[in-house]
């Protein structure tokens, strides 16, 4: 009798001891899982709020760019036409 129930004790301990361990791992991964999600929507964020930048200063170059090329464009010059007066 005391052989099953000293049999009864230690199986009772490994369960819950495996029971604490797959509830202890499950709690863990859980807010790993939560961790790289947050730092997955951080580094997303940062990365839309670097490409507004990014496409805000190809923008501007764009603008200087043209502005330059403006100035190397000539002006439309005057011609004017008609018989030479010979003097």
């Amino acid at each position: 009798m005391i052989k099953v129930i000293a049999v009864g004790v230690v199986a009772g301990n490994l369960i819950a001891l495996n029971a604490i361990a797959y509830f202890g791992y499950r709690a863990l991964t859980g807010g790993l899982d939560l961790l790289k999600s947050e730092m997955a929507l951080q580094v997303e964020e940062r990365l839309t709020e670097e490409y507004g930048y990014i496409t805000k200063d190809l923008e501007s170059m764009k603008g200087d760019l043209l502005g330059s090329q403006e100035k190397l464009i000539p002006s439309p010059a005057k011609v004017q036409t008609g018989l030479p007066i010979l003097r």
